[in-house]
């Protein structure tokens, strides 16, 4: 929440029930069933011999039940002004001598108190976390982290020498991201032993989190962590300090732009973390940020998902031209929300989008530095990261939605069939020269989609000014034909012309489009030498060589 707020007590028949919590004028969270259960289940999981620590007491029934052991002390860290004075609960349990209160503003002062009356009293100490007060506030979340770490110190950490075997052990940290799948089945075709944590619950207790981790690591001993764009990770650095302490080296693959991503993660261990970045010209940025090991690793495709086939197989997607992709519409409705800009940012945003979408500039920030310097105060005081990066974000996909929407006005004479997103109807609904199909499955659908149309139509996110997307190894290796936009990072991956087709402005999309439509044998010509070279250079078998080989490089 980490707002001001207001708690109201709500009271049935003279009982305290709720603790409704306003936040900026609305109702953010009720204190009622969920927390009455919380609070018996923390109660109840209280283990023998220990001294119970609650964090945030929320309207007193884990506090009451703890106190019925009369021989039991009982700490507990709550510093919600507003909360306990609708509670009453301080004042409630100063009768008891056996309660001591955690009276400081600095976890750092709070875990070392803690840390005394643990050693003094020869007991240890056990977290009883409500999740309401980690989300509440920082303060509960750092005192954790802080008595974690402490207790940590005091724990082994076996270390083993790494990468002492041809093919290293690979431990996977996974959420919901698609390319976890093509890199464990790649690891598989390779032989490479692997293990796979899926990290997906939102909001995992953090001694849990610790505690999968470290059997994780302490049962499998990998020669280093895999993650994809940091997911897995936690904000607080919990993890880089576990690998730290175990000597476990971090790769983290951004298939996405780093530079929105990593300002949330506090803690980075830089020597311990290798990152790779699809995009080349994010390294500089990288090395600004204090990494050290940083690598150049594009996307790819999974050979054995998108085979080539007979043809199409689906008469209903046969088009002379094609494209797949997303307007953005919705994206930048829900990041201009997420940012909650007004004044100067709302009324410019877009005109400020458009200039960084002609220009050749990576970074916003450094953007609004030197061509908009009058909105960096109004920028400043948007206060968190999450406000900024969303800003960021939408600045860079109303650039993309604008670039988009050019390129493929450019075919619509052709008649194209539209994948995507409702937000082209939106865009396009006053002309009628092109066809809308709703959002097709990436592993059932277009790997039979792409054979079907006689030209692909690829136009880049403007998050990447100079590297390519997935579909520019998808398309080929299952046959099909791509017209895409030129990248300049594209020509190391291809020979433009030979092994792929691209335009380098949008007026000459129309030209390219009826030389090919024309043209069969150049097409099937451009698809054989593209795909001979995808197999040879650009699988995800040959990404994952490239990534352990930099990492053994890197640490052995």
């Amino acid at each position: 929440m980490n707002a001001k707020y207001k708690a109201e007590a709500i009271h049935v028949d003279s009982e305290l029930t709720d603790i409704r919590i306003i936040a900026d004028g609305k109702k953010r969270h009720m204190w009622g069933k969920y927390g009455l259960r919380r609070e018996i289940d923390l109660a109840a999981t209280l283990a023998e011999n220990t001294i119970p620590l609650l964090i945030g007491t929320g309207i007193g029934v884990a506090a009451r039940e703890l106190l019925k052991q009369k021989e039991r002390t009982l700490l507990i860290l709550d510093c919600e002004k507003e909360i306990l004075a609708a509670s009453g609960l301080k004042e409630e349990l100063r009768k008891h001598s056996n309660v001591i209160w955690i009276n400081t503003d600095s976890p750092q002062n709070a875990a070392r108190h803690i840390m005394e009356l643990e050693e003094a009293s020869g007991k240890k100490i056990q977290l009883l976390k409500n999740p309401f007060y980690l989300r509440l506030s920082p303060f509960y979340g750092l005192t954790e982290k802080i008595l974690i770490d402490q207790s940590g110190q005091k724990a082994e950490f076996p270390v083993w020498p790494k990468f002492q075997q041809e093919k290293p052990r690979i431990l996977l940290l996974t959420s919901q991201y698609f390319l976890m799948g093509e890199i464990v089945a790649a690891c598989q075709r390779l032989g490479v032993p692997h293990m796979f944590i899926n990290m997906d619950a939102k909001e995992m207790e953090l001694d849990l989190f610790v505690a999968r981790i470290s059997a994780a690591i302490n049962t499998f001993r990998p020669d280093f962590v895999l993650t994809v764009n940091h997911l897995g990770v936690d904000q607080e650095g919990i993890l880089n300090t576990l690998l730290r302490k175990f000597q476990l080296p971090l790769a983290s693959w951004f298939v996405d732009n780093p530079m929105l991503i990593l300002p949330l993660y506090q803690a980075q261990e830089n020597k311990n973390t290798t990152i790779f970045t699809w995009d080349a010209d994010r390294m500089d940025s990288l090395r600004e940020m204090g990494f050290s090991n940083i690598f150049h690793l594009p996307l790819g495709t999974d050979q054995t998902r998108f085979l080539p086939s007979k043809g199409c197989t689906e008469e209903r997607w046969a088009r002379d031209i094609s494209f797949v992709g997303n307007s953005m519409v919705l994206k930048t409705a829900r990041r201009m929300e997420a940012a909650g800009i007004s004044g100067q940012l709302a009324a410019r945003y877009k005109e400020v989008a458009h200039a960084f979408g002609e220009g050749t500039a990576h970074s916003v920030i450094k953007f609004l530095q030197t061509d908009y310097p009058e909105l960096l105060p109004e920028f400043e005081n948007l206060v968190t990261p999450h406000r900024k990066l969303a800003f960021e974000t939408l600045v860079i996909w109303q650039a993309t939605l604008e670039y988009r929407l050019s390129c493929v006005k450019q075919t619509l004479k052709f008649n194209p069939l539209i994948v995507g997103d409702d937000g082209w109807n939106q865009l396009l609904q006053n002309d009628k020269t092109w066809e809308y199909h709703s959002e097709l499955s990436y592993y059932e659908d277009l790997p039979r989609f792409y054979p079907c149309s006689k030209i692909n139509f690829n136009c880049t996110s403007q998050q990447m000014k100079g590297a390519v997307n997935q579909r520019v190894f998808d398309v080929p290796a299952c046959n099909g034909f791509i017209l895409t936009d030129h990248r300049y990072q594209i020509e190391k991956l291809f020979d433009p012309g030979k092994e792929i087709a691209v335009y380098k402005t949008p007026d000459e999309i129309p030209l390219l489009v009826e030389k090919y439509l024309k043209d069969e044998p150049a097409r099937q010509q451009i698809i054989k030498s593209a795909r001979k070279r995808i197999l040879a250079e650009h699988t995800y078998d040959c990404r994952i060589k490239l990534l352990i080989k930099s990492m053994r490089q890197t640490y052995k």
